[in-house]
């Protein structure tokens, strides 16, 4: 900012009073100023602002956006933007000496002993008394008005807010996501923006856990995986896009590209016989027509396109819903720039940046939300008189509350901030800003960013790159498959890198499995750069070694090499130790590739890290490089160009949402990489360490890859699995909060036979805390492997997963009390028996109500450290269990007695000691009123003393019953 900035006419009246009036004067002088003095002018008001408090800068910033237009409107937006608020939301208190005398505590004289007062004072009150304690009852009012401030996230009104409308979100039989869009629905009824609403909540893979509701995402169109599923939904958008496929054998692809891809795998003859349309246009979503007349020939048409990428866009779909309808009309009450700038500069965003900055596990995660919601000052910035977008804006402010209030309750925040990207989607599909070019501008920064050592070969021009825009990253390798096979001739594809797996792609990719036979055409190479399933460490440098044996065996005038790597999980270099692993691959072969003799095809899926956890999109991206001007490379570069063109994704709403997330948020990805790969080694070390020597219980932690297998065998770990409803059930990976995937198969390697399906369940951890991770899977790791808290090695006695016996969860929690001098166990004791606890209610079939005082007896005594999300989860299970039943108190010192069943038609007695009643209270605690009002109901107190506890318990059944 130049040293002659001013603040423009108008300001101090502003300052003084403001409000639209004062505000338009100061637009005014800023208008008259003109470029590029009013820009500058622009960026000291955002950082004179910036050092107000939180709400103050936020309703003044509103009111001067409100009045700016053009080029000026949006430098101010973007100063804003770029200016954080200059002190910290919550603020420090300094600690000053006390003095015994109250009129120095209250810091009205400096803390020292003051001269002897007269008995009387002429002329009025003593000003070390009377007005001392008027100053003291004027602070006690603000801190009172403080605290109670719902704008302010530092206080108490804020976070009481913020947990009432979590509340009232929970207490709802519908998700936030359905709210959402019934809310919208009628606004946007027969518009072109219809589409844009119902999208809401759409996942390219949705939980797969029974239906959920509250702070959740749904959408009745999402498939469990949207690539090898969405015909499971499909009839439902045919149902509301009308007849587009006439015959009953017609299949929906996603690009008029398919019919020469599926020669590949089909025998041309057939593929002479087929047809393809666009269903609008020229290009996108088609038709593929004909299938019928091959029937006889059991063709496996579903399995074939899924695994060449033809699965259509789900987003190119819903926007089909609106082919036709006109634009919604401009709404002049709304202004989303002034909404925007309000949001950015409130407190809870100036916390959400303070939060981003914190070493926890939510730190990424509002990193990427800061850097998101401020890139929407980009480009144009937001429709400015869009309802729609004011309507998301505002969504996008109330999410954020529910953020900040958790940062402590990770797993609340979490669902939140997933929540949010849909928001964020609809800013930047009703805007439309982005183009294809901005989409490889920003690939290629990545990229480079990414893999420095190529980029002054790129830059300057010695190699060529061209990136776009698939429906998949499956579409991508199947595509880089065909362009590099159709050309050379020949389907000999090799795969000489260490054993890894892209196991989805059974049929495609059979030839490259491991110990397939080699032919002396191998100028196809086929690898990852991390795998999904890791069995072992990828080795970047021995697969440049196997691309130089193969550049070696090249014949003179033969076609350039191919080498296709899926790049979906890229890792920061910090997190491999040095260089980054496509760094390494790309720096060793960039001569190669600058000389003609080697194309790379790059082959990632966004569906992964690249969405920030929450699988909002299902896109994907290739991108070649190769020599610039190189003749042999032409067919490749034209085929692509071809590719893109067919597909035309970028200007449609996937599009513009990834391409935000890329220029915004590319760095973002890393972090969260890096973040969830942390408690993928927590977990591998001390929730479930396993004998590194028997892949039969699993695969050891990679180095920086945040996936881990695990295997529970003779146990089928997918019906384990499936009971732990506290770990969200996915049929893909990196999603914000911790998921697995079942029926992970064997590694490669292994014999036909021994390759069983149930195998191996992949664990995905999120981003929630230690003590989540410890509660999810400490207990399960330690049973799993029968070695209780403390032991250090297995036990002799297997612990029988399928039909847990009590006994056993038991005795770990005995072997637990006496473990000593652990620091792990010390740290996480009540977190550990918590997961012992949660793992019980979820496994053990016999002797339920024996439950009943354990769970009592966490409750009464256990509780501190546990995460609330695990405490409400067993405070509901333990009312659970109480369904049906007549509570008796017991007052002796024993344990409690199951009495015997009772007589028919009435209700089984229970008899409970005190411990067990406190732990019922404690239980009560926590728990949202509406959730026991409802369970409450289901169980009857009997026999009941007059101690504090049985008295304090019956109110609060009372209390609930009667609501």
């Amino acid at each position: 900012m130049s040293n002659d900035s001013v603040l423009p006419a108008g300001w101090q009246e502003f300052v003084a009073k403001p409000d639209p009036t004062t505000a338009k004067a100061v637009a005014r002088a800023l208008t008259q100023l003109g470029s590029p003095a009013a820009f500058e002018s622009v960026k000291l008001i955002a950082e004179t602002l910036a050092e107000r408090s939180a709400a103050e800068r936020s309703e003044k910033s509103r009111l001067i956006a409100a009045q700016l237009r053009g080029e000026v409107a949006h430098a101010f937006m973007k100063a804003t933007a770029a200016t954080r608020l200059a002190h910290p939301t919550v603020r420090t208190p300094v600690e000053k000496p006390q003095h015994q005398d109250v009129a120095h505590y209250l810091d009205v004289l400096p803390p020292k002993q003051p001269d002897e007062r007269p008995e009387t004072t002429p002329g009025g009150h003593d000003p070390l008394t009377l007005e001392a304690l008027d100053l003291a009852t004027a602070d006690l009012a603000a801190l009172a008005d403080r605290v109670a401030d719902e704008r302010d996230a530092s206080s108490m009104g804020h976070l009481r807010k913020a947990a009432e409308l979590v509340d009232s979100i929970n207490a709802k039989p519908t998700t936030y996501s359905q709210e959402r869009r019934a809310e919208l629905a009628a606004a946007v009824k027969g518009t072109t923006q219809e589409h844009i609403v119902e999208q809401i909540g759409f996942r390219a893979a949705k939980t797969q856990r029974d239906k959920e509701q509250g702070l959740s995402a749904e959408n009745e169109l999402a498939a469990s995986y949207w690539r090898t599923n969405y015909v499971d939904t499909l009839q439902k958008f045919l149902a509301k896009l009308g007849t587009v496929m006439p015959d009953p054998d017609d299949i929906l692809v996603n690009s008029p590209r398919v019919l020469e891809k599926l020669a590949m795998m089909v025998d041309p003859k057939v593929v002479a016989g087929l047809r393809i349309k666009p269903v609008e246009g020229r290009t996108g979503i088609s038709v593929l027509s004909g299938t019928a007349a091959f029937k006889d020939q059991n063709i496996a048409w579903k399995s074939i396109l899924q695994e060449l990428g033809a699965t259509p866009s789900a987003y190119q779909l819903y926007e089909l819903m609106d082919t036709g309808k006109p634009e919604p009309p401009a709404d002049s009450t709304v202004n989303t720039w002034a909404d925007l700038v309000a949001l950015i500069t409130g407190s809870p965003f100036a916390r959400l940046q303070e939060i981003a900055r914190q070493k926890t596990e939510l730190a990424p995660v509002c990193a990427m939300v800061e850097h998101l919601v401020l890139g929407l000052t980009d480009e144009f910035g937001p429709k400015r008189t869009d309802a729609l977008t004011a309507n998301a804006l505002r969504s996008l402010g109330r999410l954020l509350d529910i953020v900040v209030a958790n940062q402590h309750n990770p797993s609340v925040a979490l669902r939140a901030v997933d929540l949010m990207m849909d928001e964020i989607g609809i800013v930047v599909a009703v805007a439309g800003n982005y183009t294809g070019d901005d989409y490889r501008r920003a690939v290629r920064r990545v990229m480079l960013e990414r893999a420095p050592s190529i980029a002054p070969l790129v830059e300057g021009e010695q190699v060529h790159m061209y990136s776009y825009l698939t429906t998949s990253g499956m579409e991508a390798l199947g595509t880089a498959l065909w362009i590099a096979l159709s050309w050379r001739g020949h389907e000999q594809v090799s795969r000489s890198t260490e054993q890894i797996d892209y196991f989805e792609t059974g049929e495609l990719l059979r030839r490259l499995r491991e110990g397939d036979t080699l032919t002396p055409h191998q100028d196809v190479l086929v690898a990852t750069l991390n795998p999904s399933a890791p069995y072992s460490v990828p080795s970047p440098e021995k697969l440049v070694i196997s691309v130089r044996e193969a550049l070696a065996a090249q014949k003179k005038g033969a076609a350039p090499c191919v080498l296709i790597i899926d790049t979906t999980i890229q890792l920061a270099p910090g997190s491999t130790g040095g260089k980054g692993r496509l760094d390494v691959i790309l720096g060793g072969l960039k001569e190669d590739i600058a000389a003609g003799r080697l194309e790379v095809f790059l082959c990632k899926s966004y569906q992964k890290y690249a969405s920030f956890g929450t699988g909002k999109v299902a896109a994907g991206d290739l991108t070649l490089l190769s020599k610039k001007g190189n003749l042999e490379s032409v067919f490749a570069r034209a085929e692509v160009l071809l590719q893109d063109a067919q597909l035309d994704l970028a200007r449609h709403d996937e599009g513009q949402l990834v391409i935000h997330m890329l220029r915004h948020g590319h760095r973002d990805e890393l972090a969260l990489i890096d973040s969830a790969a942390r408690n993928a080694k927590f977990v591998d070390e001390f929730c479930w360490p396993i004998d590194r020597t028997n892949q039969r219980q699993g695969t050891s932690y990679v180095d920086g890859i945040p996936l881990l297998l695990r295997a529970t065998f003779p146990a089928k770990i997918d019906t384990l699995f499936a009971k732990l409803v506290l770990i969200d059930w996915r049929d893909s990976f990196s999603f914000l909060r911790t998921s697995y995937v079942g029926r992970i198969p064997g590694p490669w390697g292994a014999a036909p036979a021994e390759q069983k399906e149930e195998w191996y369940v992949r664990i995905n951890p999120g981003h929630e805390s230690k003590e989540t991770m410890v509660e999810c899977f400490y207990a399960f790791g330690h049973l799993a492997t029968s070695t209780p808290p403390g032991a250090g090695q297995p036990g002799q006695k297997q612990v029988d997963l399928d039909r847990l016996p009590l006994e056993a969860v038991l005795e770990h929690l005995k072997a637990l009390d006496e473990v000593k001098g652990d620091a792990g166990v010390e740290r996480y004791r009540n977190n550990i028996a918590a997961s012992y606890c949660v793992f019980a209610v979820q496994n053990v079939g016999f002797r339920r109500d024996a439950l009943v005082p354990l769970l009592a007896g966490f409750f009464a005594k256990r509780t501190g450290g546990v995460t609330i999300e695990t405490q409400r989860y067993l405070a509901g299970e333990l009312f659970s269990l109480l369904k049906e039943k007549t509570l008796d108190v017991v007052h002796d010192t024993g344990p409690a007695k199951l009495p015997p069943p009772p007589a028919s038609g009435k209700k089984k007695v229970l008899n409970v000691d005190l411990t067990t009643v406190a732990g019922l209270c404690r239980a009560v605690a926590v728990l949202p009123a509406w959730r026991f009002k409802s369970l409450a109901k289901e169980f009857e107190l009997g026999q009941i003393g007059v101690s504090a506890e049985e008295k304090r318990l019956s109110a609060l059944v009372d209390k609930a019953v009667k609501g």
